[in-house]
């Protein structure tokens, strides 16, 4: 039997999530542009191929997980719909294509409906954000076309994808991944 390792989950900061990506926020820092109306725009900095948006909608199903991913050509943006409560877990990019990451590197971070977050390329992350209560969660994602059909493809053919990396916790470690309130 896996033994589990606990994250405890953290509030989502620009500062703490700068080693994984960025988060998506009114900052506090000057608008890259102000619309005649007044409203005010932030850019986000989102490399892909074709971009893909969709829509996420995942069931509560505990805070337990053994895989984690990444994506070596794309960011990805994820953006709350519904304001529910969720948590996801990083750890941090590696150039090395055939590292994985470390259980004291995991790090998991309080996605509380009001912002959202970009993730740089490589960054390992959960496959799903966790909702902390029934019954889910719904955030638009962007991604993109080719990093879509690659993993779709090779869910189909029960073989690895080209352009993502998964790794089993369990089986690489003994331990499966609880997040903490």
């Amino acid at each position: 039997m896996a033994r589990v390792h606990a994250i405890r989950i953290e509030p989502l900061t620009a500062e703490a999530f700068a080693p994984f990506g960025a988060v998506i926020e009114v900052g506090e820092r000057a608008p890259d542009y102000v619309g005649a109306s007044g409203t005010q725009g932030w850019h986000v900095a989102f490399e892909s191929g074709r971009p893909l948006v969709s829509l996420l909608r995942t069931p509560y199903q505990g805070l337990r997980f053994r895989t984690m991913e990444r994506h070596f050509h794309v960011s990805q943006a994820f953006i709350p719909l519904g304001g529910e409560h969720a948590a996801v877990a990083v750890a941090p990019p590696s150039a090395d294509s055939e590292a994985v990451p470390r259980l004291d590197a995991i790090r998991a971070f309080l996605l509380d409906g009001s912002q959202g977050y970009v993730l740089h390329k490589g960054t390992w992350h959960s496959l799903d954000r966790f909702p902390l209560r029934p019954p889910d969660t719904r955030f638009v994602m962007l991604t993109d076309h080719e990093t879509q059909t690659d993993l779709t493809a090779a869910y189909g053919a029960g073989k690895p994808a080209a352009l993502t990396q998964e790794v089993d916790l369990e089986r690489v470690f003994g331990a499966t991944i609880e997040l903490v309130a």
